[in-house]
This record gives C-alpha cells, sequence and structure tokens, in this order.
C-alpha cells in the first residue's frame, strides 16, 4: 500500500532544500511539469497546441505561482491562456508577470471554450 506524507513533512522537504526552494528552482520545476502535463492533454485530446485555449483558476500561493509559470510557458508555445484570480492581491507577482510577458491574460471569468482548464486553487495549505 502506498503511503502518503503530511503538509507538515513536505514542508519540511521543502525548507530543506534551503536555496531550491527560495531560489524558485522547486517551483520552476512544478511549472515545468504541469506545462509537460497539459501540452500532451492538449496533443491528446485535440490533436495539437496551437491556438488551443486553457483556463487557469488561480488560488494564492506557491500553488497558484506554479499555475502562472506554466501558464506562461504554454502561451509561449502558441497556447491562449487566460487565468481567473481569485485573489488577486494575492497572486504570485513573478508568476503573473511571467504570464503576463508571455501574452497570457487575467480575466473574470474564463471562457466557456477553454479546451483544458488547470485547477490551482488549493495548494499544499489546504
Amino acid at each position: 500500500m502506498p503511503g502518503y506524507y503530511t503538509a507538515d513533512q513536505i514542508r519540511a522537504a521543502e525548507e530543506a532544500t534551503g536555496d531550491l526552494l527560495t531560489g524558485g528552482v522547486l517551483m520552476a520545476r512544478a511549472a515545468r511539469g504541469v506545462a509537460q502535463v497539459v501540452l500532451a492533454e492538449l496533443r491528446d485530446r485535440c490533436g495539437g497546441v496551437y491556438s488551443r485555449r486553457v483556463g487557469l483558476v488561480v488560488g494564492a500561493g506557491n500553488n497558484g505561482g506554479d499555475a502562472l509559470y506554466a501558464g506562461a510557458t504554454l502561451a509561449r508555445r502558441g497556447v491562449a491562456v487566460q487565468a481567473v484570480l481569485l485573489a488577486p492581491d494575492a497572486a504570485h507577482p513573478g508568476g503573473l508577470a511571467a504570464l503576463r510577458a508571455a501574452g497570457g491574460t487575467v480575466v473574470p471569468a474564463l471562457d466557456p471554450g477553454c479546451d483544458l482548464v488547470v485547477d490551482a486553487v488549493v495548494g499544499l495549505g489546504g
């Protein structure tokens, strides 16, 4: 039977990485992983990625930051990315800047024609 880790155990493991956590390396890895999964899903479901539409539902904190950075990667690959920020004042600033710089947009509600939606509302803090 597979084991599990508590939120406190994961936080401790992240903190033990030192510069990998504080320097953004872990977030970059998480964002790259999210983007890879989304790209694969778009290829499987839609036959390609260019001009497909992806929505991000973004909460506060690092989980939202992961999604925003992933959205930036997707936008650079030709995906139309839109994000709904559930806590605009608490959105990850670096991730939000990266998304906007890559051509992603912040919207009040997702376009119902999105090909795929990424849930980045609750992370480890949930």
